[in-house]
């Protein structure tokens, strides 16, 4: 891709903005002289295929995905530069770009990401087969499985899903991680009262459940669901030494710290997670909607795939609770709106705590 220039934004903010270039002139800019070439490749791989999109609707598409990708990030859009790109730039257009265009456009989200990684799929295959990637063949191959539904690198090898889970936390620095959970809105509010408990306020003595302290946590977490229950949350903070109770009243050691409070996002977002997960109906469920939570982080997995794993353990008719509580963790941020099911990385600490937590103590 052409040079960065500055920070990403949001692409439904760059859509609006007059003075910018716009997504497909952008895009077709970055084409540039492999737009005839592709659109001859395209016509000659859908001669033999008609059940796809039109050749003109998959150049459309390339072009106006790239033009999207080249606003949000900030690229400039120097002609005929589209010839290498990473996995992790295209896991964020799929996931995150391509639905929140949709949004703003109102349309429907899975049909548009299905179209972009149809059209994407065809052009890093035209890319190499006509010699003209610019990276490493494994980097195309690593991108071709994030356009067809994968993920760029596998836990093949590692020694179990904790060890995995363990891997990816590592593999981005704190700060990454912390931005990725700060983006959760529920994390943001809990944090937020532990700001407010590092001031000092009040426990509550013999009446915790309805003290001052449980009191704050309760009227930041209230507007977010029943998932996180105060009382626990508040018991899991003092024990684990998060917060500080002396003379009846709380301090917060340390809560400034960038470390620090990626911890405690971590622990909010583990207590998010697993209390949602509590509301499963049956042990299969349970099984069903943490392999969906687990494989966002690692290699993500569609409805079709769970369909399978659930039969794999005779759990089938399980499918549409586990479901259910997917589409909670879809509604509150931790899982993506399209399918396979992503989570930012900066999640994995928390996806590990989770899984360590229901199932630590079982073979994997």
């Amino acid at each position: 891709m052409p040079k960065k220039k500055k920070s990403r934004g949001h692409p439904a903010r760059h859509l609006d903005a007059a003075s910018q270039l716009s997504p497909l002139r952008a895009g077709g800019r970055v084409l540039g002289d492999l737009q005839v070439p592709f659109r001859r490749f395209l016509e000659e791989e859908l001669s033999e295929d008609e059940t796809v999109l039109e050749a003109a609707d998959l150049e459309a598409r390339v072009m106006e995905s790239l033009g999207w990708l080249v606003l949000t990030f900030g690229y400039e859009p120097v002609p005929a530069t589209g010839r290498r790109f990473t996995p992790d730039d295209l896991a964020e257009l799929f996931t995150e770009i391509v639905p929140a265009v949709a949004e703003h456009n109102e349309l429907d989200p899975q049909e548009l990401v299905d179209e972009t990684r149809l059209a994407w799929t065809s052009y890093l295959m035209f890319l190499g087969e006509s010699d003209q990637w610019a990276g490493d063949p494994g980097e195309l191959a690593d991108c071709l499985d994030v356009a067809s539904g994968g993920v760029g690198g596998t836990v093949s090898g590692q020694g179990s899903v904790l060890d995995a889970l363990a891997a990816a936390e590592a593999a981005q620095p704190v700060a990454g991680r912390l931005a990725d959970l700060l983006d959760l809105p529920v994390v943001t509010a809990a944090l937020a009262a532990v700001d407010e408990l590092a001031v000092g306020v009040e426990l509550g003595g013999a009446g915790l459940a309805d003290g001052p302290a449980v009191e704050v946590l309760r009227s930041r977490l209230e507007p977010f669901g029943a998932e996180i229950d105060p009382v626990t949350l508040l018991l899991d903070l003092t024990s684990s030494g998060f917060v500080v109770v002396d003379d009846d009243r709380t301090t917060v050691p340390d809560a400034g710290d960038p470390e620090r409070r990626y911890q405690l996002a971590t622990t909010f977002l583990a207590a998010l997670v697993s209390g949602t997960l509590a509301a499963c109906p049956s042990p299969g469920a349970i099984v069903g909607a943490l392999s969906v939570v687990a494989s966002a982080v690692l290699d993500p997995i569609t409805t079709g795939r769970l369909r399978e794993l659930l039969a794999e353990t005779g759990d089938e008719e399980e499918l549409p609770a586990a479901l259910a509580v997917v589409t909670r963790l879809v509604d509150v941020g931790v899982l993506s709106a399209v399918e396979p099911w992503t989570a930012r990385p900066g999640f994995a600490g928390a996806v590990h705590d989770v899984v360590e937590g229901f199932f630590g103590s079982e073979q994997d």
